[in-house]
């Protein structure tokens, strides 16, 4: 594992400086957004704003990212990166700055629209600089950054809280960490990609302007897309019921809980850039269906899990499973379509991502406590949503042969000429 990391370390300059831009990004983000929930929620006393502030959120975020997208595929990924970046900013400083709660509602969604334009467009970076045959592990590096970045914020805003009594000053330290992302984005990453010559056999006609490509919205696109919004769905539906499950249930105490969590995620942060070259090795469609595979069985196994290291087990199988379908999901995204169409690709993944986790939570909620009423059992109601994750993950599962009926029949690229091409088309000379 550690050899993987000095061989990337060494030999991909670009690879580490689009690191420290993301890692630092994501710490920001693995801080805004449960704090904005703590402030909101435990500090101003102002439940209802927080549940419309995370709904505007999460819809902004989804409906923004493909949009986004396509515009760095039109502008450039560096402009966008930093329009992202810029919004993040503003929208951090003005949440600490202010105590009214229908202010956040307003700015939250605000930084949504920043993260909206930052995810797509880093991951189309690593894309663009990537090869393809290295490409999985390379969009790992994202997955390394976003655990990482998760588990140090959450420590440092607890600890911020402890010492000043307030979530406030945790929006001014986010704010500052997105700003200098900001100055390294400008430093560290070029705004062109540099394009390698190619042989002059053929005269290829440009393409024609568009914003929007449709390419990028092909059949094979699309089932990616539904395939990652149907597995989202799924894990999201555990959302409403991990913490009462693990407690009403399974009878974990806290500090088991978290001991539990530290395992599992620094396990996973080790392992992602790892676990992303795996579709190098074995094909990015074989490695998502692997994954899935693996998500359905942990799911339908997981109600009937009764000890710590079960379950534990089963986390750090899980986390495996995305670990390795998200980095190939994103490189085959990346490999379906053109260069002019990257961007929008990818969005297209991080849309139906976030399609499924705003339509998977509430409807474990509803599934809990609906098969609570009709079983009458708590413990199987806190089941339900368990197994029926493990559904739509099996449908998202055959949803990939699918997938790979429709890649076979078309090629890895396409263009669109204004008129067909010959074997004799006429050379440059």
């Amino acid at each position: 594992m550690l050899q993987t990391y000095l061989e990337f370390w060494q030999s991909e300059p670009m690879v580490r400086r689009i690191l420290v831009v993301s890692l630092l990004s994501d710490i920001a983000f693995g801080a805004l957004v449960p704090f904005v929930n703590f402030y909101l929620s435990d500090e101003l006393k102002a439940l209802r704003v927080t549940g419309v502030a995370f709904g505007a959120y999460f819809a902004v975020e989804t409906m923004m990212k493909t949009p986004f997208g396509a515009l760095s595929d039109r502008l450039g990924r560096k402009p966008v990166l930093l329009l992202g970046l810029g919004l993040a900013v503003a929208a951090a400083l003005l949440i600490g700055m202010t105590k009214q709660p229908y202010a956040i509602m307003v700015l939250f969604p605000l930084a949504g629209l920043g993260f909206a334009a930052f995810f797509p467009t880093i991951a189309a970076f690593v894309a663009d600089y990537a090869p393809e045959e290295e490409r999985g592990g390379m969009m790992g590096i994202l997955n390394l950054s976003y655990l990482t970045g998760l588990g140090v914020s959450a420590a440092a805003g607890f600890f911020l809280h402890r010492l000043l009594g307030t979530y406030r000053y945790a929006f001014y330290v986010t704010a500052l960490l997105l700003g200098l992302a900001f100055v390294l984005a400008i430093v560290l990453l070029p705004s062109v990609k540099p394009v390698t010559p190619q042989p002059r056999r053929l005269r290829l006609p440009k393409l024609r302007p568009r914003f929007l490509r449709l390419p990028a919205l092909s059949r094979p696109m699309l089932l990616l897309a539904s395939v990652f919004a149907l597995a989202q769905c799924a894990a999201s539906m555990q959302v409403p019921v991990l913490v009462p499950y693990a407690k009403q249930v399974l009878k974990l105490k806290d500090l088991e809980m978290g001991v539990g969590m530290v395992i599992v995620t620094g396990t996973l942060a080790l392992a992602s850039v790892p676990l992303g070259r795996l579709s190098d090795r074995i094909g990015r469609d074989v490695a998502i269906r692997f994954a899935l595979l693996s998500a359905t069985v942990c799911l339908a196994t997981a109600p009937f899990i009764y000890n710590v290291a079960g379950i534990i087990f089963l986390g750090l199988t899980s986390g495996i499973a995305w670990l390795v379908a998200f980095p190939a999901a994103l490189a085959l995204s990346s490999e379906v379509v053109t260069e002019q169409e990257r961007g929008t690709a990818v969005g297209l993944v991080y849309g139906g991502q976030g399609i499924g986790a705003i339509a998977g939570a509430p409807t474990g909620g509803f599934l809990a406590e609906g098969f609570t009423g009709w079983l009458g059992s708590k413990a199987w109601g806190l089941r339900a949503p368990f197994l029926c994750g493990a559904t739509a993950m099996l449908v998202a599962l055959i949803l990939t042969f699918w997938l790979t009926y429709e890649l076979a029949k078309r090629p890895v690229e396409t263009e669109d000429t204004e008129e067909p091409l010959s074997m004799s088309a006429p050379s440059e000379d």
